[in-house]
C-alpha cells in the first residue's frame, strides 16, 4: 500500500481488561473509568513518505484533571521516550485526538462526566505555547439531534475527513460519526458492525482498519455495514493485553498501544504477531489512543545582513534579520543572535507579515534570544542596530533559527544559520563646501571657495585630492590654496596635498578664478569632489559639492538709421542701444555708455550731436534713467548740450564726447520687462 497517501487517527480506547470480556461488563467498566476520573492516556503517531518531505511523530495525551496530570507529550516512535509537549491543557479528562494530514493540526474530544456530548478542541503542536482552541460547538447534540457518545475511536481519512465512532458501548456505539472541523459537531453516517468495544480505528490509504480493545483487528467501510475480521493479534510470551490504541507509521507497520502491560507493539501485516517497540508511560490503569498523518516537514530559514562588507569605528550598524516559514502550516520558531561585544548600545525591533506575530517586539543588549509564530510562507523581520566601537578587525554576527516543537524534524537544516562579516578599516569622512566668492557676470571675472573638512573620527592619510572640472561658459584663470598644489588641464582644475589630516581638521580654502562667459548665462552649475588616496570614507554624500550660480548679463545691440539714402556730410544718423536682460537674476545698477570708454572712439570725432535727441525707450521695465553728457571723454559728467556749441550749426553740439545713462531699480530677467532701448541722433560733417 502507498504510504504517501495514508493518513491515520485513532481514538483512546475504552475501559478494557486483559482477557476478553462481555459487552455488558465493558460499559460497566467504562462508566466507573469516566465517574472516577481514572487516568485518560491518548497517543498520536504522526507517519510520513519519506525522510525529506515528513517525518513520523507520536503524540501521547493523558486525562486525568485530579491528578494534574493533564498533559500532551511527544513519544519517540523507537524507544517510547516522552517529551512534554503541553502541560494542563484546557477541558477536563480526553482520551481521544487525531492528527490532521494537511497541517498536522491534533484534535481532542473530551470524555465529560455524563458520557456523552464533550467538547472539542484544536491544537498546533507546531506552535506548543500555543493554547488550545475550544471548537464553538460539542461534538454532540450532533446535527440530527442526538446525543453523541464519549469515545475512543476518531481518525482522519486522506481525503482529510475527520471520522468518530463511539465505541464505547453505548445506544451509538456503531455509528460513524463524521465531525466538523470548524465546529466541531458531529453529523451521524452509517453503523459499522461487528467491531465490539473500546479500540482504536485509523486509516491506511482509504482502507479502515478498527481494534477492539480484545486483540481484534478488523477491516471495514465509511459506507457502513459489517466490517471483516482480519485477525487476532498475538502479542510476545502469549499475554493478552487490552489493546487500546492503533496507527501506522512510516515503514508500513501496524502501532499497537496496550493497556497491560502499558507498551507499543508493531505488527507488519500480513501477519499479526506483535513485536514490542517500549514501554509508555501512564501506568497499567489507563485508557489511550494512537493517530497517524503524512504531514509535510516543517522549514524556518534564517537570512541576515547589514548590507555592507565594510565599516569603521563610529559607524552604525543596522542588521535586517528575516525569518522565514517556508513550510505548508503554522509553526513557532526561536531566534537567537549573540552580537558581538564589537558593537555596543544594541537595540532590535520585530515586525511580523500579516496572519504572523512577533513574541516580543523590541528589546536591547548583545544576547538576543526570542521567537515569533509563523504562518505559512509567513516572516518575521528583526532590525538590529549597534555601534562599531573598534578601529580594526572584523565583525562576524550569526543568527541562528529552530522550531520551537523540538521534537519536529525539519526538511532542510542548512538554512537555520546565517552570518554576516564586516572588515573594520580606519576611516575618516572628508567633506567638501563650494561657494561663489564673488558674483559672476558674464565678461568678467568670478572666485570660488573650495573649504575641505575631515569629519573623522581617524586621521585621513596618503594624498588628499580636490578635483573641479569647470562647466561651459566658464575659462580657468588661476587656482591657489595655502598648503596646496594646484594646476588645470583641459578645464579639470586639480589641488593636492599630502595627508594625515587629522580627524576634525578644516584645510584652508582653495580659492578658484574663472572668466565668465556669455554661454554660462542664465546659470552655471559647478561640483568639486574631495578624496583620500589611502583612507576609506564612509559618508560618500559629503564628497561632492555642487552649486548653481546665476550670471549676471545683459546683452547690448547697437544700431543705426540714416536720415538720408547716404552717409554723406549733413546726413543725421540715429543710433540705437537695445539692452536685454538674458542673465539669471535681476539688474541693479546699470549703466550703458556710448561710446564704449575702453576705445578712443568719440561722438564728435565726424559728427555733432543734436541737443535734445536723446530717447528712453524704458517700457514695462520699471526702471528710471538719468543721462549725462561729457566733454572731456569721460573724465567728467556735468556737460550741458548746447545749440551751436564748439562751432555746430544751430540745434548741434560740437562739444559732446560721450552719453550715460544711468539706470535705477530692478532690472528683471523675465519677459516682458527684461528689455529696453536708449537713443540719441548725430549729423555727419
Amino acid at each position: 500500500m502507498s504510504h504517501a497517501a495514508k493518513a491515520l487517527a485513532v481514538r483512546a480506547s475504552g475501559a478494557v481488561r486483559n482477557s476478553p470480556a462481555p459487552r455488558a461488563v465493558a460499559v460497566r467498566s467504562l462508566a466507573a473509568l469516566v465517574v472516577r476520573r481514572v487516568l485518560l492516556v491518548a497517543v498520536v503517531v504522526v507517519a510520513f513518505a519519506s525522510a525529506a518531505s515528513a517525518q513520523t511523530n507520536i503524540y501521547h495525551i493523558r486525562g486525568n484533571a485530579a491528578a494534574g496530570s493533564n498533559n500532551i507529550w511527544n513519544v519517540n516512535p523507537t524507544t517510547g521516550a516522552e517529551t512534554l509537549v503541553l502541560s494542563n491543557y484546557p477541558g477536563g479528562n480526553a482520551a481521544t485526538l487525531a492528527q490532521r494530514a494537511s497541517d498536522g493540526m491534533i484534535f481532542y474530544v473530551i470524555n465529560n462526566a455524563s458520557n456523552i456530548n464533550g467538547a472539542v478542541y484544536r491544537y498546533n503542536p507546531a506552535t506548543p505555547s500555543a493554547t488550545p482552541t475550544l471548537l464553538p460547538n460539542n461534538i454532540g447534540p450532533s446535527t440530527s439531534g442526538g446525543n453523541v457518545g464519549s469515545g475512543f475511536r476518531m481518525a482522519f481519512n486522506p481525503a482529510g475527513t475527520l471520522y468518530y465512532m463511539p465505541g464505547g458501548g453505548a445506544a451509538d456505539n456503531d455509528r460513524l460519526y463524521t465531525v466538523d472541523q470548524t465546529t466541531g459537531q458531529a453529523t451521524p453516517g452509517p453503523n459499522i458492525t461487528g467491531t465490539g468495544n473500546g479500540g482504536d480505528m485509523c486509516f491506511v490509504g482509504n482502507t479502515l482498519y478498527i481494534i477492539n480493545q480484545n486483540r481484534q483487528l478488523y477491516t471495514a467501510s465509511t459506507a457502513g455495514g459489517a466490517a471483516t475480521l482480519v485477525g487476532t493479534v498475538t502479542f510476545p510470551g502469549g499475554i493478552t493485553p487490552g489493546t487500546l490504541g492503533l496507527a501506522v507509521d512510516s515503514a508500513g507497520r501496524l502501532l499497537i498501544q496496550t493497556q497491560n502491560p502499558s507498551n507499543m507493539y508493531a505488527v507488519t501485516l500480513p501477519s499479526l504477531a506483535a513485536t514490542l517497540v517500549g514501554a509508555l508511560g501512564g501506568g497499567t490503569t489507563v485508557t489511550g489512543d494512537f493517530a497517524s498523518a503524512n504531514v509535510p516537514a516543517p522549514d524556518i530559514s534564517v537570512t541576515k545582513t547589514d548590507g555592507v562588507t565594510t565599516t569603521f569605528q563610529g559607524a552604525t550598524l543596522t542588521y535586517t534579520v528575516t525569518v522565514t516559514n517556508n513550510g505548508t502550516y503554522t509553526v513557532s520558531a526561536n531566534l537567537n543572535d549573540t552580537v558581538p561585544a564589537s558593537l555596543t548600545g544594541v537595540a532590535w525591533t520585530c515586525t511580523a507579515s500579516a496572519g504572523s506575530t512577533c513574541n516580543t517586539a523590541s528589546g536591547s543588549g548583545n544576547t538576543i534570544a526570542t521567537g515569533a509564530t509563523l504562518a505559512a510562507s509567513g516572516t518575521a523581520t528583526y532590525t538590529v542596530t549597534g555601534t562599531v566601537n573598534v578601529s580594526s578587525g572584523s565583525i562576524t554576527n550569526t543568527a541562528t533559527v529552530s522550531l520551537q516543537a523540538t521534537w519536529l524534524t525539519e526538511s532542510s537544516s542548512a538554512n537555520n544559520t546565517a552570518t554576516d562579516t564586516d572588515t573594520v578599516v580606519a576611516a575618516a569622512d572628508l567633506s567638501i563646501t563650494k561657494a561663489a566668492a564673488t558674483t559672476f557676470a558674464a565678461g568678467n571675472q568670478a572666485s570660488y571657495t573650495l573649504t575641505v573638512r575631515n569629519n573623522g573620527p581617524q586621521s585621513a592619510a596618503g594624498t588628499i585630492t580636490v578635483t573641479d572640472t569647470l562647466p561651459a561658459g566658464l575659462t580657468f584663470f588661476s587656482a591657489s590654496g595655502t598648503g596646496w598644489t594646484c594646476g588645470n588641464s583641459s578645464g579639470t582644475v586639480t589641488c593636492t596635498r599630502a595627508g594625515p589630516v587629522t580627524s576634525g581638521t578644516t584645510l584652508p580654502a582653495i580659492s578658484i578664478t574663472v572668466t565668465v562667459d556669455t554661454a554660462a548665462a542664465p546659470s552655471v552649475t559647478n561640483a568639486a569632489s574631495v578624496s583620500s588616496s589611502a583612507t576609506f570614507d564612509p559618508t560618500a554624500s559629503n564628497n561632492t559639492s555642487t552649486i548653481t550660480t546665476p550670471v549676471l548679463y545683459v546683452k547690448l545691440d547697437k544700431s543705426f538709421t540714416l536720415s538720408g539714402p547716404n552717409p554723406t556730410p549733413g546726413t543725421d544718423i540715429t543710433y540705437t542701444v537695445a539692452f536685454s536682460n538674458l542673465g539669471g537674476a535681476s539688474v541693479q545698477s546699470l549703466v550703458i555708455i556710448d561710446p564704449d570708454l575702453s576705445t578712443a572712439l568719440k561722438i564728435n570725432d565726424n559728427t555733432d550731436f543734436k541737443v535734445g535727441s536723446v530717447v528712453n525707450t524704458l517700457g514695462s521695465t520699471g526702471l528710471t534713467v538719468a543721462v549725462a553728457f561729457s566733454n572731456d571723454s569721460g573724465a567728467t559728467w556735468t556737460y550741458v548740450p548746447s545749440s551751436g556749441a564748439g562751432g555746430a550749426p544751430a540745434g548741434y553740439d560740437r562739444n559732446v564726447t560721450h552719453i550715460r545713462w544711468t539706470f535705477t531699480g530692478n532690472f528683471s530677467q523675465v519677459s516682458p520687462n527684461n528689455a529696453g532701448s536708449v537713443s540719441f541722433t548725430t549729423r555727419i560733417r
